[in-house]
């Protein structure tokens, strides 16, 4: 889709399946089933909608997916498909890691950030130490992350270590690639990072405005539509009540500027405009659909 002078279309990283209880948190099954289907082994499939955007500034990836470099545990835990994958939808569209000038990251969980890097070989996806073995996907952009997440991600606690996988970050920095924020600033001309906390203490929403029309990508603010719900937070936030807050801020910001909410995690709808329900934000029109996930 046209947005101004940007133009915007999905790349999807294929299905990522997550615990039902921990995409909503405190919010019973009885509740967050009636609004989303899970497994057998109650897993909600995700998707995870990365944000091309062409640029007048070149060629902008908002957030990276969680990548190929899982092992096979991993990858049967959250169900993910190795015949889908960010690399793969990029080329559909006609674009070449090397295409890409700057990445964006909401926070450095492992579904956001990995494909950020790459293993030089496949046999390494079975090995433990994956960090000498992997560089950056994307050859020629700069990277860019709170400075508090990083030094969150790489100094995790017993509750974090496991989301926080340094093989793809590490890599970002020995290349020098890694531009490191501090606090809510402009990057790159047009797009805008705001601090939410929340999800992460320095997880960051993107704020991409062009001509007056405009895109906040959300992140785990609100991964999927039915979490527009102020109670319906993830089992991982750090945060749960600047969460909300953040949640209730960006939501009537899209809806005051007629701007569109990017959601990465919904299987359904990727981008949407959102209207003031009776009680809560609801959507208006769906603008992008999600990518295909097709089977595991």
């Amino acid at each position: 889709m046209k947005l101004g002078d940007f133009e915007i279309e999905p790349a999807g990283d294929g299905p990522f399946k997550l615990d039902g209880g921990s995409l909503f948190g405190i919010v019973p099954k009885p509740l967050w089933s009636k609004l989303v289907k899970c497994d057998e082994r109650n897993r909600v499939t995700l998707s995870m909608s990365c944000m091309v955007v062409r640029a007048p500034a070149g060629v902008v990836l908002v957030e990276c997916g969680t990548g190929r470099k899982h092992n096979a545990k991993m990858r049967k835990i959250y169900g993910m498909s190795d015949n889908i994958h960010l690399v793969k939808s990029l080329g559909g569209m006609g674009l070449h890691p090397e295409d890409i000038s700057a990445v964006i990251l909401t926070h450095f969980h492992h579904d956001h950030c990995g494909s950020c890097t790459r293993l030089v070989d496949d046999e390494f996806r079975e090995k433990k130490d994956k960090v000498a073995h992997a560089v950056p996907t994307f050859p020629k952009a700069r990277y860019f992350v709170q400075r508090g997440e990083w030094q969150a991600a790489t100094n995790p606690n017993p509750a974090t270590k496991g989301t926080y996988l340094p093989e793809n970050f590490v890599p970002l920095e020995r290349a020098g690639q890694l531009e490191l924020l501090d606090g809510d600033c402009e990057p790159i001309p047009g797009f805008r990072v705001r601090v939410t906390g929340g999800h992460t203490d320095h997880h960051q929403a993107i704020i991409a405005e062009s001509d007056g029309q405009g895109i906040i990508f959300i992140g785990d603010i609100a991964p999927i539509v039915p979490c527009m719900r102020p109670a319906y937070n993830t089992a991982f936030d750090h945060h749960p009540m600047d969460t909300m807050r953040a949640k209730a801020e960006l939501l009537a910001l899209a809806i005051r500027n007629n701007w569109l909410v990017w959601f990465y995690h919904d299987a359904e709808i990727t981008a949407a405009r959102i209207a003031q329900g009776d009680d809560q934000p609801q959507v208006s029109s769906v603008e992008i659909s999600a990518p295909d996930l097709g089977e595991p």
